[in-house]
Order: C-alpha cells, then structure tokens, then sequence
C-alpha cells in the first residue's frame, strides 16, 4: 500500500502544526482569489445608454500649474452634455490663479473657487475639497486630481452610468498611473492594480470599503445628508475613502471599469515620495470599518503567511519527496490561481507589462506592507502636499 511508505509527521509534532498552518492559509488565499477576486476579474461593465443626469466635477489644486495647464482641458472638453468643472484654487502661490482666469475666459462652464490656508485649522484636502462639493450646482459629484486626466472624451458619462439604478449613490473608478520606465514605476502600477483588485471586488460583493479620489463619484445628496466630511477633518488624509467607507453600502454602490472610464495620473517620481504615499494610505486603513479591517486584514496577513509557512514547511520536509510534492502542487495551485485572476484584471485595467512580475511583486508586498504600516507607529506625521 502506498500509506505505508509515506511519512506522515506525528499529529502534534512540529511538522504537522506547520503544514496544518500552511494548509489552512493556502485555503484562505484560494477563497479570496476564487471567492472574491474573480468577481472583478470576470466583471462585465454596463453598457452606457442615453442617460445623462447633471453633474459637477470637483477638483482641488495647490501649486499645480503646470498640471492644470496640460490637463484641465481635458476634462473641460468632455463629450457630455450637462456638466461644471470646479477647480478649488487651495491657497496656491504660483502662476495658477491667472492660468484659472484664462481657462475661466474661455469655458463658461468652469468655475473656480479659491481657500485660505491661514484661516482653518484643518490640515490636508478635506476642507478644499468639502468647499468645492458645497459649491456644486449638479446633483452628481464626480472627483479627480490635478495631476490626473482622463483617457477618453466619454469620461464622464461612462462614470455615470451607474446612476440609472435609483439607488446608487456611490460609483467606484480606477485611476491608474502612466507606464514608465524603471523598478518603481511597476511597483507603483502594481501595487495599484493589487489595492484595486480588493477593492472593486468588495464592492462587487457588497462589501464596499473604499475608492480612490483620482476617480471617484457620489451624489452630493449622500454628502450633505450625512455633513460631509466634518467627522473626519481632524484625519489629515483618506478624504476619499474614509468617505466610503463610512457611507458606502452594498445596495447603493456600484463599479466604472469601462477602459473609457479610466483616469491616467503622473507617477510618484521618487521613492521617498511613494514610501509617504503608501504610508498615508496604510494609516488612513486603520480607520476604517471593523469588517473592512478584517477583509483587508485577513488577506494581507494570509498572503504574508502563506510565503512564511510554505518555506519553513519545505525546510522541515526537505528530506521527503512524497511532501515536497504536495507542498509544491498546493503553491502552483494557489500561482495558477493568482496568474488566472491578474491576466483577466490586467486586461480589464488597461495595465501592461506587469503579468509577468506578479509572483515576484505580490511576494515583495506580502512582506514589505507590513514594514510600511509598523513605519506609522513610530512615524505618524502624515498631510495632504
């Protein structure tokens, strides 16, 4: 008999408390990838029909000259047809003001709103941006950053889209970042694509727990009715998805993953600027929900243990071919499953060259997110530019 030659460790003996941990977190990493990834990766968008509701496209700029110069356009000559642009000028002191009052001269539909920094206390994009949504006109708040455009003159209307379900108060888009060269332009590309496969796929579950400003919509009835951003105004950060988290609900949110629903940003330049953008992100997570906690939590800690457990269980049965087998054959699964997944995402994302550096990057993550979030114990200071 086959059983009688196979070594199976001692029920309580180390070998077999590793691989029982080693089973048990290759299953939560399979039903995560299989459970929840694979709704977005499979997602087909809503086709966009002749539905156009008012809307008010809000963005915030500090010393962004050049970015509005190139790419404010943009979003001012979208192909739909009711809709303001409000630039929220916050407290610039460059050039930006009378580049404002030039695109002001020529777009009637543009409208700019200046703050002062000197007569708040409220640090970060909150206050700007509240300001800017307050002096909305349109029932539909469509959000973006300065540094961002969009791919396509339908926008817009693919962002809406959504809203033809009277109870959808939340559209979720996906901002990604332009395809350069180098090391950490695919860090940055991936790592997006990563917090976008969660994301997205919650909301698909209806577990919605975050967006992201670059691209993000909601009504501004759900941000009047529940006083806007005023509980959060002492958090310097997470203005966009402390917002949804707090208000996002299964039945009122729904997903822009249409490719002309995309908007295209300007990469972090340096890893120092990345490494503080990351670390606002992981602070803004611990505010979060308690069930988005424990969805982001538990896959992160899952993924992390998952590398742990398979090498130390390889290390403990590198003598036993019959195990390195099944250890091998439960890692390639849990590949193939990850490889599957990202190849369908990717291509739905628009992102390029990144499918062959999955296994090596989700690994870099699995470990280095924790190093990021341990870094905002012992460094908390955090602020929007």
């Amino acid at each position: 008999m086959i059983f009688d030659v196979i070594d199976f460790p001692e029920y309580n003996s180390l070998r077999a408390i590793i691989l029982y941990f080693f089973a048990f977190f290759s299953a939560i990493q399979l039903l995560y990838y299989w459970g929840f990834f694979r709704k977005m990766a499979f997602f087909k968008p809503k086709k966009q029909s002749e539905f156009y509701p008012k809307v008010s496209v809000v963005i915030c700029a500090h010393n962004e000259y050049q970015n509005i110069k190139e790419f404010l356009p943009l979003v001012l000559e979208q192909d739909y047809p009711h809709f303001e642009v409000i630039l929220v000028n916050d407290d610039s002191d460059d050039n930006s003001k009378f580049l404002m009052i030039d695109f002001k001269a020529k777009y009637p539909h543009f409208k700019i709103v200046n703050t002062d920094r000197s007569i708040t206390f409220i640090r970060g994009k909150k206050f700007p941006l509240s300001i800017g949504i307050k002096t909305a006109t349109n029932p539909i708040v469509l959000l973006t950053d300065a540094d961002c455009y969009p791919v396509s003159k339908n926008w817009i209307k693919e962002m809406v889209v959504a809203y033809q379900n009277p109870n959808i108060e939340f559209s979720l888009g996906y901002g990604r970042y332009e395809k350069r060269k180098g090391f950490l332009n695919l860090l940055v590309r991936f790592d997006t694509v990563h917090t976008a496969l969660q994301y997205f796929s919650a909301a698909l579950m209806k577990i919605p727990y975050m967006g992201v400003g670059r691209n993000l919509s909601y009504t501004k009835d759900i941000f009047i009715r529940n006083k806007g951003m005023t509980s959060q105004y002492m958090i310097p950060f997470g203005d966009d998805d402390l917002f949804v988290n707090m208000h996002a609900k299964g039945k009122n949110t729904s997903i822009a993953l249409s490719l002309d629903a995309h908007t295209v940003s300007i990469p972090p330049q340096s890893f120092v600027s990345w490494f503080r953008q990351k670390k606002r992100h992981l602070a803004t997570g611990k505010k979060y929900r308690f069930g988005s906690k424990i969805y982001t939590g538990f896959y992160a800690s899952s993924s992390l243990f998952f590398y742990i457990f398979f090498a130390w269980s390889i290390y403990l049965f590198k003598n036993d071919y019959f195990w390195i087998l099944i250890l091998s054959m439960v890692f390639i699964i849990r590949l193939v499953s990850q490889l599957l997944i990202y190849r369908k995402t990717l291509s739905k994302l628009e992102e390029r060259g990144i499918l062959f550096w999955v296994p090596f990057l989700d690994l870099f993550f699995a470990f280095f997110n924790p190093i990021w979030a341990f870094s905002n114990v012992i460094i908390k200071k955090n602020q929007w530019k």
